[in-house]
């Protein structure tokens, strides 16, 4: 029996990537999102996630053609930068629903399925400001660390049932994801220099088979940790367990202001 994994936009980037390697894996591949993956081998639902609906109708479908879900993964997600107070407040609300608010209606949605078969792998794509809040990036890092919080909320109510969530955090990703961000405009040159030093890091960074291959590694385990790093960051991740809150705000702010 084919193992089943669907993914949230896995049109490009770090979904696509991560889709390529569950093919590779011998796994049937099903993406939702806004944009249909030109992959072989991949089916592709066009949805939007914040639509729950519509999202339920697609799972349910998927899991009646299949009979079983053993993978999901909560990918999609857009990013926005600038200082807070210049921020689009519909652009704020978005986010916040595509980025946080999708992830918990989809943990839900497949873990009801997941559930009532008893077993299955739930995979949150957060990130590494989830633990460092990044300065003019306070809506993006708040939306993170809130997935960081539900997947270990959700893994503590779903592991009884064999079903384990988990939650990846890439550090920098050279991906379209940075060329796609939403910039609130600003006349202070100080935050325009703070934002293209991150896009620059960005720009830099590893790529997205790197963050796809730990993904898939992951979801091939029995009992799969509930948080995993991905990138060349992991120094401040120690730092993380080890200093206080302050000198990490210090630090940050020299790192990247």
């Amino acid at each position: 029996m084919d193992k089943v994994v669907i993914i949230t936009g896995a049109s490009s980037g770090i979904g696509l990537a991560t889709a390529k390697r569950f093919l590779n894996s011998g796994y049937k591949v099903y993406n939702i999102s806004r944009s249909e993956s030109n992959e072989d081998g991949i089916t592709s639902y066009i949805a939007d996630v914040n639509d729950a609906d519509k999202m339920e109708k697609i799972i349910n479908e998927i899991n009646n053609i299949e009979g079983h879900i053993d993978v999901f993964v909560n990918n999609a997600g857009f990013g926005l930068c600038g200082e807070i107070v210049d921020a689009d407040t519909k652009a704020i609300q978005n986010m916040f629903s595509t980025d946080l608010t999708s992830v918990a209606v989809n943990i839900a949605l497949v873990g009801k399925i997941m559930k009532k078969q008893r077993y299955g792998k739930i995979i949150n794509v957060s990130s590494l400001s989830a633990l460092f809040p990044l300065p003019y990036q306070s809506c993006y890092s708040s939306a993170k660390a809130g997935i960081e919080v539900l997947s270990r909320t959700a893994r503590g109510e779903l592991k009884p049932y064999n079903v384990y969530v988990s939650a990846v955090l890439p550090g920098d990703v050279k991906t379209n994801f940075t060329d796609a961000r939403i910039k609130n405009q600003s006349e202070d040159n100080k935050v325009n220099k703070s934002i293209a030093k991150f896009e620059k890091y960005e720009r830099g960074g590893m790529s997205a088979d790197k963050v796809a291959k730990v993904i898939v590694k992951l979801a091939r385990k029995g009992k799969p940790q509930p948080r995993i790093s991905v990138g060349s960051l992991k120094l401040l991740v120690f730092l993380y367990k080890i200093l206080p809150v302050r000198m990490l705000d210090w630090l940050i702010g020299k790192l990247y202001c």
